[in-house]
């Protein structure tokens, strides 16, 4: 028991900290070594720590990633942000789009995509305008995280709790969406006021976005997918099963290298939730709480 207690306890220290005096770790590697702990200290058995990764939660983040790979290759995203950009007209717009076009984006889309895509086009745009960019980049982050709480694809640990409470995508977006959209507000509201030095004053010049070359067949395909997997999981189709067809059909039609698009796949992600399980399985051996898994989903109630 105590075994399982100190890997628990140091893999999430490692997970916290990262930065050590001669440790290099980030999340994933730090959970991958509590697993691999796990196990080899006798705290769980082999075939224990493969039933304990839970493969819905992977295949449905892998479909979700294959997605939104394909439009990042399309380029849909700085695209998007441009065309967002182009229509803001004062500081104070600009304030409203990035927080809301960002919120509303990560939503659907995995808030750290956004949040990586978004930022170089915005600096761009903001770079002729000699602005202070800090206001708008944290109104970015701040818009990013509070919209993705919308849905379950806004991030990771949705797709988790989606998966592991039974609960419907219409179901959580239902409850979900009067906490989102309250929180952007209140979001905006907020910058508006801690930034009102910045945002006072008119832009001097025209803010002119970075011409951007959308491959237009290739984000219409991304796209339609995308949607047919909303409209199916709103009909109470499997989060997972959806997500991976959709992807796998992606990968068919997109008549491109997939290369481009799997190199997208953040797979240090992927093996930082399999890590996890195991790790969370051996702490739960160990007398911790027990937790949800792939053999026992409670019923939907959302």
């Amino acid at each position: 028991m105590t075994t399982g207690l100190v890997i628990f306890a140091a893999t999430y220290f490692l997970i916290a900290v990262q930065r050590l005096p001669f440790v290099h770790l980030n999340r994933p590697a730090a959970s991958l070594l509590g697993a691999v702990a796990m196990v080899g200290f006798g705290v769980l058995p082999l075939p224990a720590a493969y039933a304990a990764i839970d493969f819905d939660v992977l295949v449905f983040l892998l479909g979700l990633m294959l997605i939104v790979g394909y439009l990042e290759v399309g380029r849909f995203f700085e695209w998007t942000a441009e065309w967002i950009l182009q229509r803001a007209l004062s500081p104070a717009r600009l304030m409203l789009a990035v927080v809301v076009g960002g919120g509303l984006l990560s939503a659907l889309f995995v808030n750290d995509t956004i949040c990586l895509v978004v930022t170089p086009v915005l600096l761009a745009a903001l770079g002729p305008l000699r602005v202070r960019p800090h206001p708008y980049l944290i109104g970015l982050a701040m818009g990013a995280n509070v919209g993705s709480v919308l849905s379950i694809t806004g991030n990771p640990q949705n797709m988790l709790v989606g998966i592991w409470s039974g609960a419907s995508f219409g179901g959580f977006l239902a409850h979900m969406l009067p906490v989102g959209v309250g929180g952007l507000a209140i979001t905006y509201g907020y910058l508006r006021w801690a930034y009102r030095a910045d945002l006072r004053e008119p832009f001097r010049e025209r803010l002119e976005a970075v011409p951007v070359t959308l491959d237009r067949p290739l984000v219409l395909k991304a796209l339609a997918l995308f949607g047919v997997a909303v409209v199916a999981w709103l009909a109470g189709g499997s989060l997972p099963l959806v997500a991976i067809t959709a992807g796998a059909c992606m990968v068919a039609i997109a008549q491109r290298d997939p290369a481009y698009a799997i190199d997208r796949v953040e797979w240090s992600l992927l093996l930082f939730f399999a890590s996890l399980f195991v790790v969370m399985r051996g702490f739960e051996q160990t007398g911790g709480p027990r937790l949800p898994g792939p053999l026992d989903r409670p019923p939907d109630d959302l």
